[in-house]
């Protein structure tokens, strides 16, 4: 028969392991902040140095419920819940490890004071001391010790809450050549932007209202689907049912959204997608669990990103008690869709994009015999369903250009023109146009310029053509670059009223 052993972890070997679980560092914040989030907090601040004198520590602090002394010792337990464990509906944690492993992924000290019905408590892990010691030993701090904390004067003007401090960054100080002051405010803004982004529906929550403050920097929403933009393109809501492994059946709620146009957001709502140059990546389901932004821009394998598909997006809300369904891993930032719920979610993705594939399809410039227009460029249909682009050496100004040249200058510009035509350099163009930098504005002179230019192709085309100058000017109005420029219609037809 066998015999059981007591066979307990090496503290030193264990704790140093779980420091190097990949946390980044706006994802180890965010990773306390849910912790805040389940103890009822309202209010959750971020609290960086604000000067290199001050001490090199950062705090989490929230107005939440609070721990007694017993109840902060327990959570300071490594595994102090099961992931089994049913939980609360609005509870973000799963293994008890989040608090401790997040933070020591950053720091080798992690303190935590609590205040619950007037008392106050605080413990700490300290790496150092665990090396030191080879043992399990968490510190129960003093009042005196706790008083001299930074940060602590904050959670003094709470009646109730918590606050996390993380000190002694050798991480951060490793790669950012011992300068940790400097590092921690270039990390500001990061955690900011990730922050806003993974917590957007309890920030822009009217039942749920959290805010969020870095410092004394209030967090706005990033909502990556623009509801509030009239022109995103949703479709109606879908609700998958599936049995958790406990037999009771859970429901999984999906909504398709289709972005806007490029020129149709404002600035607002590029920084809200995290910019325009960055569509294409972030393009793919949205997974959220209970509110909170896990996994974002994949479509799980059942499709490729491209360009044409870029402006869908599908979130996707599960209940925690799917976590062992999904794989939720411990730092809630990877997570991979059910085989049992693939097939009932293709119909939901392959609508999105067939509508986003249609909205960008239908915003190119169609081939020049599907409309009136008479255009400089001419996009031309080549094989396997690509497109290439040449000059319309049908168009209007070209032939008068044309005109005016003898057949050894054609020969000599039709070869420039050719050589043009083959080296359009659509990536940079494509790249200037994703980071909005293409210059949109008119040089000073250039309604003048094409008003010139209408005049003489006019006189030009008045004695080749039997028709009166206003069938010509009309005529001309429906060819790039006059077309642009309707006001100056009536400009062109005043000269001709004689």
């Amino acid at each position: 028969m066998s015999k059981p052993i007591s066979n307990i972890p090496k503290a030193d070997l264990l704790m140093g392991s779980m420091r190097s679980m990949g946390y980044s560092f706006e994802s180890a914040v965010a990773d306390i902040v849910d912790n805040s989030i389940s103890a009822g907090a309202s209010l959750i601040k971020i609290l960086f140095p604000k000067d290199p004198l001050d001490p090199e520590a950062v705090g989490i602090l929230d107005n939440g419920i609070g721990m007694s002394n017993d109840e902060l010792y327990e959570a300071m337990r490594y595994g102090s819940s099961s992931a089994e464990k049913e939980r609360d509906e609005n509870d973000l944690g799963r293994f008890g490890l989040g608090m401790k492993s997040a933070s020591l992924s950053q720091c080798k000290q992690l303190t935590v004071v609590s205040v619950k019905d007037g008392k106050v408590c605080g413990y700490s892990w300290d790496f150092n001391y665990i090396c030191s010691h080879k043992e399990w030993l968490v510190l129960q701090l003093s009042e005196d010790e706790i008083a001299n904390l930074p940060y602590y004067s904050e959670l003094c003007a709470f009646s109730s809450g918590t606050i996390v401090i993380w000190r002694d960054f050798d991480v951060l100080s490793k790669s950012s050549d011992g300068q940790v002051y400097d590092a921690l405010q270039d990390l500001k803004d990061v955690v900011a932007t990730n922050l806003s982004l993974i917590f957007h529906r309890y920030l822009d929550s009217t039942t749920r209202k959290l805010s969020i403050y870095v410092n004394n920097f209030a967090l706005k929403a990033n909502d990556p689907f623009l509801e509030h933009n009239r022109k995103t393109t949703t479709k109606k809501t879908r609700t998958i049912a599936i049995t958790d492994s406990t037999g009771i059946e859970r429901q999984i709620v999906v909504k398709p959204y289709i972005l806007p146009f490029a020129t149709d957001l404002t600035e607002k709502d590029k920084k809200m997608i995290g910019g325009v140059a960055n569509l294409r990546s972030k393009q793919g389901f949205y997974i959220y669990r209970n509110m909170r932004l896990i996994i974002w821009g994949t479509w799980f394998g059942m499709k490729q990103r491209a360009e044409l598909t870029k402006n869908a997006r599908v979130r996707v809300d599960i209940p925690n008690t799917l976590d062992d369904i999904w794989h939720i891993d411990i730092k809630k930032q990877k997570a991979s869709i059910p085989k049992r719920i693939q097939n009932q979610l293709k119909e939901t993705v392959m609508t999105a994009l067939e509508i986003s594939i249609h909205k960008e399809k239908h915003r190119g410039r169609k081939e020049k015999t599907d409309d009136d227009i008479d255009y400089i460029w001419d996009r031309m249909e080549g094989r396997n369903n690509t497109y290439f682009y040449q000059i319309n050496r049908d168009s209007k100004l070209f032939q008068y250009v044309r005109s005016k040249l003898s057949e050894e200058d054609f020969t000599y510009l039709d070869l420039l023109l050719t050589e043009i035509e083959k080296n359009i350099p659509v990536q940079q163009i494509y790249l200037d146009q994703c980071d909005d930098a293409i210059e949109k504005e008119e040089p000073d002179g250039r309604l003048d310029d094409i008003y010139q230019k209408a005049i003489t192709l006019v006189d030009y085309l008045l004695p080749l053509q039997k028709q009166s100058p206003k069938d010509i000017i009309e005529n001309l109005m429906k060819s790039e670059p006059f077309c642009k420029y309707p006001t100056l219609k009536n400009k062109i037809l005043q000269n001709y009223e004689h």
